[in-house]
C-alpha cells in the first residue's frame, strides 16, 4: 500500500449498469475517494471453459484510471459456472449427513453458482486457481490495478446459510482429514490413545458426525481451521503466479473470536483471523454494524477492528468493507446509517491503526434478497447525508502521518486461547460463552477508558518482550505446559495475571489434568470442586472491602495455598478470589465466570473490580489522562518521526478530556480540549 484507501466496493455483476459508470467514477474522485473494488465473478467471466470475456472489467479499469482511481479486484469463485458443475459433480460440499449442497443463487452473488466448489477436491480446484491465476495474470501489469483480494471473506462457505450443519465430509476433505491427523500424530496407535480409540486401520478414521467426545471434535475444528488456511495459501499462490507485483489481500466476514454478536465464529465458520493473516500481504476485515452488530454497534464494530488488527502485527489492514446504506434482513432492506453511524465506524478503524475504508456497496443493489441495501448514494445516484459524511472523512483522515503511522500495543491485554474457544465450540456449540468472555473483559475496560489489547496463544513466546502489564486470562479452559511455564515467568517478572475458573484445567486435546497443575502452579490454589449456579445463573462474590463482584455459571471451590491471600468469599464464606505474589508480580484468581457475567448484564462496581488490575493509562508514553463525562476511546500510534494520539466519542454527549504525553526527547506535551458526540480526533506530536 502506497497511500490510505478511501473509496468504495463498486461493481457486482451486472450491476449497477454501465450507463452510471462515468457519472459515479467521476462524483467518487469529485468528493475525496480515491479507490474502487470490483467483484470478478468466475461464472460472469469463464461463462464457458477455458474462454475468459474480461471486457466489462477491461472498460472499469480504463475509467478508473481516467478518474485517478485505484483498483482491488476481487476474485470470486464462489459463484461457479455450470459446466463446472458437470465436469466435477462430486466436489460439492456436504454435511454429515450426506446433503450435498448443489449450486443456487445465494444473497450476495446474483449470478448464482453458489457456494462453489469444496477445494479439497483437487480437479475443481485447478479449475479455480486457474480463474484466479487468468485474472491476475490479465492485470499484472496495469497500474490502476493495485491489489487482488483472492477470498471474500474466508469461512467454510456453506455454513453462513447452513449454520446448523457442519462441514464439509466429501470424500476430498475426508481424505484431506486423514492425511492431517497422520502429520499431527506419529502413529494409529498415539491417535487410539488420544482419542480413546480402538481402529485398526487409517480408513476406519472419519470425521465426528456429531457433538459427544470432545477430542475428535477438537481435531476436526483445528484441522478445518488449518485446513482453510492452506485453502487461502493455493489461491495466493494462484495469484502471485499470474502477477508477482501485485499486493495480495483478503479480509475476513469478521473477527471470528468475537463474531459479529460477540458469540463467536471461529469454529462454526471457521474463519480466524490470526491463522489466515499469514499468507497475505494485506489483510482486512467486513463491517456491517448497524445491520448485523446490534444497537452498541459502535462499541462492537471497534472491538472487531483492535482485534484483526491485532492478527494483523506489522502487516496493513484496513475495512475492506464497511455498511454503507440500508441493511437486510427484511424485506425491502434495514436501519439506514446516518452521518454520525458512517463517521464513528470510520474513526473506529483509524484509532485501530487500519489504513483507510471501503464502503458496500456505492449504489443500492437491483436483484435479490440485498435489494435495495446498502446503497452510500441513492437510486439516481443523489448523494445522501452518509455519501457527505464519507466524503468528509475521506479527506480529513487521508493523512500521512496517520498512513506512516503503526498502532503502539497496550501495556493492558486480553489472552486470546483458540483451543479454549474450540473446546467451548466442541461441548455443544457453546462458543458464545467463551466469545462473551472475552467481550466482557475488553468491555470493562472500555467503559473505563483504559487501552487494552488482546494477546494471541500463537504468540505465547513473545510474551516476556511484548511490555504487557497486565494480562486476563477469560475462560481459558486450556493451557499447555509451555504457556503454564511462560505465564508464570511472567508474573515473576512483575506482570499482573488474572483468571477464572478452570483455567488451565484441560490439556490441548481436552482431556482433563485432574491435578489441575495449572492453577497450583499460576495461581497458588488447590481445585476442591466445581459447582454450577442455579439455572447457570450469577452469583455473588464479596470482596473483603464490601464491594460485590458478579461471576455466573459456576463458583469454583478451591484451597488457598500457603502465601496466597484471600480477597474474596462466596455468601457460604467459601473462598471466591485470591491474590498470589511471586516474584515481582501477582496473580489473581477469581473463582467464576466474572467476565462473562459483565457481557451479559454490566454492572458499574463489577465493572471496576475487573478493571482494577489494568494499567489505568495504558500506554508508557500517557503519564495523565483525565475524561470528564463518558470515556472516550483513546489510541496511540507512532512513526519514526511523530506519535498520533487518536481519540473518539461513540455517545451523544461532548466529551472534555485532559492529556498528557511524555515525549521520547523527555518532555511533556498536555492536550485538553473537548469532543462532540460521535465525533473523532487526532493529534500529531514531533517526537
Amino acid at each position: 500500500m502506497k497511500n490510505m484507501i478511501f473509496g468504495s466496493q463498486y461493481y457486482r455483476p451486472p450491476f449497477p449498469s454501465p450507463d452510471n459508470w462515468e457519472r459515479d467514477f467521476s462524483t467518487m474522485k469529485q468528493h475525496g475517494f480515491n479507490t474502487v473494488k470490483l467483484w470478478v465473478v468466475w461464472n460472469w467471466i469463464e461463462k464457458e471453459k477455458g474462454k475468459f470475456d474480461f471486457a466489462e472489467i477491461d472498460k472499469l479499469v480504463a475509467l478508473a484510471k481516467k478518474h485517478e482511481l485505484q483498483v482491488v479486484l476481487n476474485t470470486i469463485t464462489e459463484g461457479a459456472p455450470w459446466w463446472a458443475y458437470d465436469e466435477v459433480a462430486n466436489a460439492l460440499y456436504e454435511t454429515a449427513n450426506g446433503l450435498k449442497i448443489t449450486p443456487g443463487g445465494p444473497a450476495n452473488i446474483p449470478t448464482g453458482g453458489w457456494p462453489g466448489f469444496c477445494w479439497d477436491s483437487e480437479q475443481a480446484c485447478k479449475l479455480m486457481e486457474n480463474f484466479i491465476y487468468q485474472t491476475s495474470l490479465r492485470y499484472k501489469d496495469n497500474q490502476s490495478v493495485i491489489a487482488i483480494d483472492v477470498w471474500n471473506e474466508p469461512h467454510l462457505e456453506p455454513t453462513f446459510d447452513y449454520r446448523s450443519e457442519l462441514f464439509c465430509y466429501c470424500e476430498h476433505s475426508v481424505k484431506e482429514f486423514r492425511k492431517w491427523l497422520k502429520t499431527r500424530y506419529s502413529s494409529l496407535d498415539v491417535l487410539n490413545k488420544t482419542w480413546i480409540r480402538t481402529y485398526e486401520d487409517w480408513s476406519q478414521v472419519l470425521p465426528p458426525p456429531r457433538f459427544g467426545t470432545w477430542t475428535d471434535m477438537i481435531d476436526w475444528r483445528l484441522f478445518w481451521i488449518q485446513n482453510l488456511r492452506r485453502w487461502l495459501r493455493l489461491r495466493v499462490s494462484a495469484a502471485r503466479r499470474g502477477a508477482p507485483n501485485k499486493i495480495i489481500q483478503t479480509h475476513v466476514a469478521y473477527s471470528g473470536t468475537l463474531g459479529n454478536k460477540m458469540e463467536g465464529g471461529i469454529a462454526n465458520e471457521l474463519g480466524d483471523e490470526f491463522s489466515l493473516v499469514h499468507e497475505v500481504d494485506v489483510f482486512g476485515l467486513t463491517g456491517f454494524p448497524m445491520w448485523l452488530m446490534g444497537s452498541n454497534h459502535m462499541y462492537v464494530h471497534f472491538a472487531h477492528n483492535e482485534i484483526v488488527a491485532e492478527a494483523s502485527g506489522s502487516k496493513p489492514f484496513y475495512q475492506v468493507e464497511l455498511q454503507g446504506g440500508g441493511g437486510k434482513k427484511g424485506l425491502l432492506g434495514g436501519e439506514v446509517p446516518g452521518k454520525h453511524d458512517i463517521n464513528v465506524w470510520n474513526w473506529n478503524t483509524i484509532a485501530a491503526g487500519g489504513k483507510g475504508v471501503l464502503y458496500w456497496q456505492y449504489a443500492a443493489e437491483p436483484a435479490g434478497l440485498e435489494s435495495p441495501g446498502f446503497g452510500l448514494v441513492n437510486f439516481e445516484g443523489e448523494l445522501s447525508e452518509r455519501f457527505i459524511a464519507a466524503s468528509q472523512c475521506a479527506k480529513t483522515l487521508n493523512n500521512k502521518e496517520i498512513f506512516d503511522s503503526k498502532r503502539i500495543p497496550a501495556s493492558n491485554a486480553i489472552y486470546i486461547s483458540r483451543l479454549s474457544q474450540v473446546l467451548c465450540f466442541a461441548s455443544g456449540r457453546n462458543e458464545h460463552l467463551y466469545a462473551g468472555s472475552v467481550n466482557g473483559i475488553y468491555k470493562s475496560a472500555y467503559h473505563n477508558g483504559i487501552p487494552v489489547r488482546f494477546f494471541h496463544q500463537d504468540n505465547i513466546e513473545n510474551l516476556l518482550r511484548e511490555k504487557v502489564k497486565s494480562l486476563y486470562l477469560p475462560m481459558t479452559l486450556i493451557l499447555s505446559k509451555r504457556e503454564v511455564d511462560i505465564l508464570e515467568e511472567f508474573v515473576l517478572q512483575g506482570g499482573t495475571l488474572v483468571g477464572e475458573s478452570f483455567t488451565g484445567a484441560y490439556n490441548e486435546h481436552g482431556i482433563l489434568d485432574e491435578r489441575m497443575n495449572a492453577l497450583q502452579k499460576l495461581f497458588g490454589v488447590k481445585h476442591y470442586e466445581l459447582q454450577a449456579t442455579p439455572d447457570w445463573g450469577p452469583i455473588d462474590i464479596l470482596l473483603n472491602d464490601g464491594r460485590i463482584l458478579k461471576g455466573t455459571q459456576y463458583r469454583h471451590l478451591i484451597k488457598a495455598q500457603k502465601g496466597t491471600e484471600t480477597l474474596a468469599t462466596f455468601p457460604d464464606g467459601q473462598v471466591a478470589m485470591t491474590k498470589s505474589v511471586k516474584g515481582k508480580g501477582k496473580a489473581i484468581f477469581i473463582g467464576s465466570f466474572a467476565s462473562l457475567q459483565y457481557n451479559n448484564f454490566p454492572d458499574m462496581i463489577s465493572g471496576k473490580i475487573l478493571a482494577k488490575d489494568f494499567d489505568l493509562l495504558g500506554y508508557e508514553h500517557l503519564t495523565d489522562v483525565t475524561f470528564y463525562n463518558k470515556a472516550p476511546v483513546i489510541r496511540l500510534l507512532e512513526s519514526d518521526k511523530s506519535l498520533v494520539i487518536v481519540l473518539v466519542n461513540h455517545y451523544s454527549e461532548r466529551i472534555d478530556y485532559n492529556v498528557e504525553v511524555m515525549l521520547d526527547s523527555g518532555n511533556t506535551k498536555k492536550l485538553t480540549g473537548t469532543l462532540d458526540e460521535y465525533q473523532g480526533k487526532y493529534e500529531i506530536l514531533y517526537k
